[in-house]
């Protein structure tokens, strides 16, 4: 389990940390440093992609994707007005 782990988890946090420089978190507090742990994250994810797709077939890939959550109604109403 452990070499399974190292093959998934770590790649991830060794780029972030050795190729990104991201070895500590600017924020303080739990709730700031999970948003900011969390855009990383987003970043990494959009790289990848764009590395594994390229941009064409990411952009058409995002603007076919239909999203399984529902709009909240303020949303709506917004959109329709503007």
């Amino acid at each position: 389990l452990y070499r399974k782990r190292q093959e998934i988890n770590e790649h991830i946090f060794g780029t972030i940390k050795r190729k990104w420089g991201y070895n500590h978190t600017n924020l303080i507090g739990l709730e700031k440093v999970n948003g900011e742990h969390s855009l990383i994250m987003l970043v990494y994810n959009i790289k990848r992609s764009i590395n594994i797709l390229g941009v064409p077939d990411l952009i058409a890939k995002l603007k076919a994707w239909n999203s399984p959550y529902k709009r909240k109604g303020l949303f709506l109403i917004k959109t329709t007005y503007l």
